[in-house]
């Protein structure tokens, strides 16, 4: 029996007919609704629950080893430098200018930061190696 010979023998859509129907959809987009949600799809996903969550981002690692790099060069090199200098990830840690590098699944990460002598100062610029990322232009292992 189709829909169609239903809505035949009750002249059209009865009050009971469209009710149910209603109900049906209804019960289906909540279930429709559910699942989007428990994938992921659809707002946030059960592991959201900390709303003050904090972000991770390699972008703060490289930071964090680019003001510890600052430090270490002010107390260990001469005001100018002539040739650039590279200061090791394991150099800045040992010496206590900044705790190990982990990513956000606690890896530990080494990096470097080349520091050269530019027409406006010293420029410093920092690269990780992570498991699961490594910074553009990365080459000293």
């Amino acid at each position: 029996m189709s829909v169609g010979d239903i809505m035949k023998k009750m002249n059209g859509w009865g009050l009971r007919f469209e009710l149910v129907f209603i109900m049906i959809f209804l019960i289906c987009l909540l279930v429709a609704t559910i699942g989007l949600n428990r994938f992921g799809l659809l707002g946030g996903s059960d592991n959201d629950n900390d709303i003050n969550k904090v972000y991770f981002s390699y972008k703060t690692l490289e930071n964090k080893m680019t003001e510890a790099a600052k430090r270490y060069y002010q107390n260990n090199y001469d005001q100018y430098l002539y040739n650039d200098a590279v200061i090791r990830s394991y150099t800045l840690i040992y010496d206590g200018y900044m705790s190990e590098i982990v990513d956000e699944f606690g890896n530990k990460c080494s990096g470097y930061t080349i520091v050269k002598q530019g027409d406006d100062g010293l420029n410093f610029k920092s690269y990780i190696n992570c498991p699961k990322y490594k910074t553009e232009g990365y080459v000293y292992e």
